[in-house]
């Protein structure tokens, strides 16, 4: 009986040791993900519908949490994460963080980290567009009316992000008086500051314009897009996307031609592109701490590309964000990260320029 027995456990044994090693690492395990916006923003909201989902993808079907650190336009977190404070390089630490390149572009002295140190686990894309108040003096009935505003309130995150910068730099472009109103935490927050009327005008990705700006200000009668920001096209021209383009909401550059009759050009127009495109297409950037243990990425890895092509999470995540989710692998996220290294001079001098001010 006692050979047995020992057979027995040997051949337990044997095949718990046989078992990928990314499949013994989360069991019994809980897994953070960490947010660099508050609750209830956009980063929020998809990352709860990934956390409902993303444990039966993962071996081991660890416990998946949120912790929520906003703070300086979202460098508060990747600045936790890569400094491991509060956490450590385990594994169990993972950020789904907005990312803004310029802060890496523009070597913000407030981001203390290299970002591409992190441990990358993919991205998830989206588009981003601006939008604001009707009565944006003197009042707005179509998209190119906004030429003759005498002043803007722009509501933004932090002086270096992604949101204020490329905003501020479209502006410019545009020669328009405004005033950035920045330091707020949500998208929830700067609609209830428009809906006020304290601020006037802002941005959002897809998402938070689908799921929270259009019943809480466009369907109202409060305000209008006005225009989306571009990425790169297959031919390397700019390009938008394509719901927003259905809805008959221009790109920057055509909404620029037609304002001011003359294409765009120049620096600041080449930095707001290339910015927005890096953004954009790494619009969350989901990433572990440099050191972390190499069969936790590669679960993850997989994890997250299984997770995006699982009907349920792809009918809940639509369903929350009025968007279809897009996963992109860490072999397109390495190369654009890759990419913020090689920046044009005079590129990166308008970027520095534009969040020193």
């Amino acid at each position: 009986m006692a050979f047995y027995r020992s057979a027995a456990m040997a051949a337990a044994l044997t095949l718990v040791t046989c078992l990928p090693a990314e499949a013994q690492f989360y069991k019994d395990k809980t897994l953070t993900l960490l947010i660099n916006y508050g609750a209830g923003g956009n980063a929020d909201i998809e990352a709860r519908v990934f956390q409902q989902h993303l444990k039966k993808h993962i071996p081991g079907t660890p416990n998946v949490i949120i912790q929520n650190q906003p703070g300086a336009g979202g460098i508060n977190a990747m600045n936790m994460l890569g400094l491991n404070v509060g956490s450590r390089a385990d594994g169990l630490t993972l950020g789904y963080f907005t990312f803004g390149p310029i802060s890496s572009i523009a070597e913000d002295p407030n981001l203390k980290i290299n970002v591409a140190d992190f441990m990358v686990v993919g991205a998830s894309k989206s588009a981003a567009l601006v939008y604001g108040r009707k009565d944006i003096p003197p009042g707005m009935t179509k998209p190119t009316d906004l030429i003759k505003a005498t002043r803007l309130f722009v509501a933004g995150y932090a002086r270096s992000s992604l949101h204020d910068t490329r905003l501020k730099m479209a502006f410019e472009l545009l020669d328009i008086p405004f005033t950035m109103v920045t330091g707020f935490q949500s998208t929830g927050a700067v609609n209830k500051a428009m809906a006020q009327g304290e601020v006037n005008i802002t941005g959002s990705t897809l998402p938070g314009y689908q799921t929270q700006a259009i019943p809480q200000i466009v369907n109202l009668g409060i305000g209008m897009p006005f225009f989306q920001f571009p990425v790169y096209g297959p031919d390397g021209k700019p390009a938008g996307n394509p719901m927003l383009t259905k809805q008959g909401i221009p790109t920057f550059d055509q909404f620029y031609a037609e304002a001011k009759n003359k294409p765009l050009a120049g620096p600041k127009w080449e930095a707001m592109l290339l910015a927005n495109h890096l953004g954009t297409q790494m619009q969350r950037l989901i990433v572990l701490p440099k050191g972390s243990p190499i069969e936790a990425r590669d679960a993850l890895r997989a994890a997250f590309q299984d997770t995006a092509r699982d009907p349920d999470f792809i009918r809940d995540f639509e369903r929350v964000t009025n968007e279809k989710p897009e996963i992109a692998p860490a072999s397109e996220v390495e190369p654009l990260l890759e990419r913020m290294r090689n920046v044009d001079p005079a590129v990166r001098k308008v970027l520095k320029e534009a969040i020193a001010e």
